[in-house]
């Protein structure tokens, strides 16, 4: 394999700010909506966000709540009169699959599609002015307008058309929405090329950067012995094949997810491994990884389970008193910072989720604001084992030996950040667990930091509450 280091990137997303109480969402579910659309013919708007309720953009240092620009009357009024408007939030039922189709990576994000459930626009980021609102829907209107929209596309690949050409305009219009592109189509392009077309370095450069599958047909003719691929990689700048690595291998594990194929999933994992040739621990990292997502996402717990434990404890819990440290430090001065009033800084909620108490607790999410800087603290091994604990908790386990081991990597966030989400963790693990008095201390204490860190308490209370009534 090409010598060259595999860099997953982390784009920080920004939590929506929408008053429920004014823009109307529909309760049904994305594909009753859809079918909704079609029959009022109506677009639909989806907004993707990490948070369950209405909230203000943080609070400045002028003490005056900043307020979207989404809430503005008139917004509010042309969405409520011509669209179907539904809110996802990270980590209910309907969020994964549409971020892994539509390779969703900040939050929110807003997808505009049209009745017939084709993507027209994307946007994404939370802004106080009305103007960013009001370009975005008339960018929408000008999609829909334009005649070689993604529905044109969609309309003409249903009818069979297959030419190169019309094939390539449509793999161009689906990477510039940036939606994933399906196995299916790439390989149906490839299929039209003639053999010397990979042998010209642009044709295989166009088809490597659509992220071919491991193990589909365009991803055999791109790499199967192929010399112009090799050569490419030893030319190309390392952020490009940095991304074409990390888009294979993504596609990869969305496909074998979408189609609960282990050994997809398996050859996806290896291709990220070899991919770190130069640097085994980092391969065998990446693997374990990709195979832990697979798991997770496919809802196999057996598996999930047994593996997370090996993983997390080897790479979050096995690491140098230094780095533990640094990393301890670098909160700290995080959290200073916020107590100060220099940082505004979002608040962590738990995604809607129908029948448990399921959340992403990453204080990795920013805020993307027009009037306000935003920080968030460092991402570290800190933040990764707090997420592992609550993906523990998050799988419904009452397997007192996991939970355990989950809720002493919980107790080692705390001692080297006490921050609110650290003991909110603690707190439903130590519940779980049925040490109740206990988790009701560490639930007090995530409200007592929330406040310290001028975040929301309301969740926190929430939780606080129904842990005092046994109904948790």
């Amino acid at each position: 394999m090409k010598s060259i280091l595999l860099i997953t990137s982390l784009v920080l997303g920004s939590p929506a700010a929408i008053p429920a109480q004014s823009l109307h969402f529909e309760k049904d579910s994305l594909n009753q909506v859809f079918l909704k659309a079609r029959q009022q013919n109506k677009p639909v708007l989806v907004i993707l966000a990490p948070t369950t309720t209405a909230a203000s953009l943080p609070v400045p240092r002028s003490g005056v709540p900043n307020k979207s620009g989404l809430s503005a009357p008139a917004i509010v009024a042309e969405l409520n009169k011509d669209f179907l408007t539904k809110e996802i939030t990270l980590g209910a039922a309907e969020s994964a699959d549409l971020s892994r189709t539509y390779l969703v990576a900040r939050y929110p994000t807003y997808l505009y599609f049209n009745p017939d459930g084709s993507l027209l626009y994307r946007s994404t980021g939370n802004y106080t002015a009305e103007a960013h609102y009001t370009k975005d829907l008339q960018a929408f209107r000008q999609a829909q307008a334009d005649p070689h929209n993604l529905s044109y596309y969609q309309a003409e690949y249903q009818k069979g058309n297959r030419s190169v050409d019309f094939l390539k305009a449509y793999l161009l219009k689906r990477r510039e929405l940036s939606q994933r592109v399906e196995p299916a189509l790439l390989d149906a392009y490839v299929k039209q090329l003639p053999v010397k077309a990979f042998g010209q370095g642009a044709e295989v450069k166009f088809v490597l950067e659509n992220g071919p599958v491991v193990g589909s047909q365009a991803y055999q003719l791109t790499h199967s012995g192929n010399k112009t691929t090799d050569s490419l990689y030893k030319v190309l700048p390392q952020p490009q094949r940095v991304a074409i690595n990390n888009l294979i291998i993504k596609n990869t594990l969305a496909q074998a997810i979408a189609t609960k194929d282990r050994n997809l999933a398996t050859r996806g994992a290896n291709f990220a491994r070899n991919s770190w040739t130069n640097n085994y621990q980092r391969g065998t990292r990446a693997y374990e990884r990709n195979m832990l997502t697979f798991y997770q996402s496919t809802q196999d717990t057996t598996n999930y389970l047994r593996q997370a434990v090996s993983f997390y404890e080897r790479y979050c819990l096995n690491v140098s008193a230094d780095s533990a440290a640094k990393a301890s430090a670098a909160a700290r001065t995080f959290h200073q910072q916020q107590a100060a009033g220099h940082l505004a800084t979002s608040t962590t909620r738990r995604p809607a989720e129908a029948q448990d108490k399921a959340k992403l607790l990453d204080p990795r999410v920013t805020y993307v604001v027009t009037t306000i800087t935003t920080s968030s603290p460092p991402p570290s091994f800190i933040t990764e084992l707090n997420n592992a604990a609550w993906a523990i908790y998050q799988t419904g386990t009452h397997n007192r030996e996991y939970l355990l081991r989950a809720t002493l990597w919980s107790k080692r966030t705390v001692e080297l950040d006490p921050a609110s989400y650290h003991y909110d963790t603690l707190a439903h693990l130590l519940y779980r667990l049925q040490f109740y008095q206990e988790a009701e201390a560490q639930q007090q204490q995530a409200v007592a930091h929330a406040r310290q860190e001028k975040a929301s308490i309301q969740v926190y209370e929430q939780e606080l509450a129904k842990m005092k009534k046994r109904q948790l």
